[in-house]
């Protein structure tokens, strides 16, 4: 009978789970591969940012055994409520909804000596049975690793994206590489990596230095062909308003400012995201070509077709002379001409970099076909980059093209 009882409480939680995501438009899970990286500090901001921006969002922290989302937000000590058989969420502003374990303790500093069902579950409540309403974005924010935590909300949370926080020295990214492989093998998605702790800004000098080295979030994420979100520096004023419970937006420093632009950036791959899915936003697509086809050779190609796609569908095609080939001018190039997307065979880091920068797409690793095939293919999804393709151009370096 007990068993039975347990198999009923578990069904009804699945379909409590499945109501509250349906009313979800995007489930972000921030994670690392080691401590320290300040994974929580990122994952407020985002939350914090995105409802200043108008969106309404739900931050969950999972970090079951150092959740600190409430310390940063001056919550800690305040309790979750209950409303009949519903959890409250605290308010920390009218869009932006947070719930952590830390509500649930007695003393905000009471230990949590629990194994994997206890945590599991713990997860599995919040999803259930918070009165999280309808949310634009639900921001949850796991411990570092790829352990019980993040493993849960994979198989819990369909349609759930991974933003991966690293800093730039060697071990932090050998650690993210884990995540990297992590998500792959859960078949969850990484929206984008944030480089935190890139180089300290002198209050004196104004000189920037890279204490942490600087650049290696970038280039793995260019390793792996994912998004790169952005760069944010030392700040001990981030420390400060950590401390008093505030958020980086009270901040009048450039970090307030990078992470406005993270969050811009990660809004443009999201709405990217939707064009790919058939979205009527319109997309203008850049191909380099020799003879009608893919040109491996994305500095020397003799044109580019650039074709435009409204409701998935190729609504225009026309053919441009690119400038001549020279450092950092072809990807500046494609960017002025409106371009929000380019699909080539390789591609040098620099030039992947110059056009994130500039809000294009680099899609990696097209065989040789037709300019309307292969946007065909895009569109379908089925453009798949390999480990290596953006790296070099059969075999030829391309980092200054």
């Amino acid at each position: 009978m007990a068993c039975n009882t347990n198999d009923q409480h578990a069904k009804a939680q699945d379909q409590q789970i499945t109501r509250f995501l349906e009313n979800v438009d995007h489930k972000i899970l921030v994670m690392s591969g080691k401590g320290g990286v300040g994974k929580s500090t990122v994952a407020t901001s985002l939350a914090v940012f995105l409802g200043n921006q108008g969106y309404t969002v739900g931050l969950l922290d999972v970090d079951v055994h150092g959740p600190s989302v409430a310390g940063l937000l001056g919550l800690t000590g305040l309790p979750l409520n209950t409303i009949g058989t519903q959890i409250q969420p605290y308010y920390y502003t009218d869009n932006v909804k947070v719930v952590s374990i830390q509500g649930l303790l007695k003393q905000p500093d009471d230990p949590l000596i629990w194994r994997g069902p206890m945590k599991i579950g713990i997860i599995r409540q919040f999803l259930a049975e918070v009165n999280w309403g309808p949310l634009d974005f639900l921001i949850i924010d796991s411990p570092p690793g790829t352990g019980d935590e993040p493993l849960t909300v994979a198989q819990t949370i369909t349609g759930c994206q991974a933003v991966v926080v690293t800093t730039p020295q060697e071990i932090a990214l050998a650690d993210v590489r884990k995540s990297i492989q992590f998500c792959q093998t859960v078949k969850m998605p990484v929206l984008g990596i944030i480089e935190n702790m890139s180089g300290f800004v002198c209050p004196s000098c104004g000189n920037t230095h890279a204490i942490f080295k600087s650049g290696g979030g970038e280039k793995t994420a260019a390793k792996y062909h994912l998004p790169f979100l952005g760069q944010l520096p030392i700040d001990p004023g981030v420390v400060t308003a950590g401390d008093a419970g505030q958020s980086l937006d009270t901040l009048t420093s450039h970090t307030k400012t990078q992470m406005q632009e993270i969050v811009s950036q990660l809004l443009h791959n999201l709405s990217h995201q939707t064009k790919l899915k058939g979205g009527k936003s319109n997309m203008k697509i850049a191909i380099p070509v020799v003879q009608g086809k893919l040109c491996t050779h994305f500095g020397h190609c003799e044109q580019f077709a650039i074709l435009t796609v409204a409701d998935g569908e190729i609504v225009k095609q026309e053919a441009l002379t690119p400038p001549p080939h020279a450092p950092g001018v072809i990807p500046n190039w494609v960017a002025a001409q409106g371009c929000t997307d380019i699909i080539v065979g390789g591609m040098g880091e620099a030039a992947q970099a110059i056009l994130q920068q500039r809000g294009v797409t680099v899609a990696c690793g097209a065989p040789v076909d037709t300019p309307a095939n292969l946007v065909a293919l895009y569109l379908r999804g089925e453009l798949v980059s390999t480990d290596n393709t953006c790296d070099h151009e059969h075999g030829h370096s391309c980092d200054s093209h």
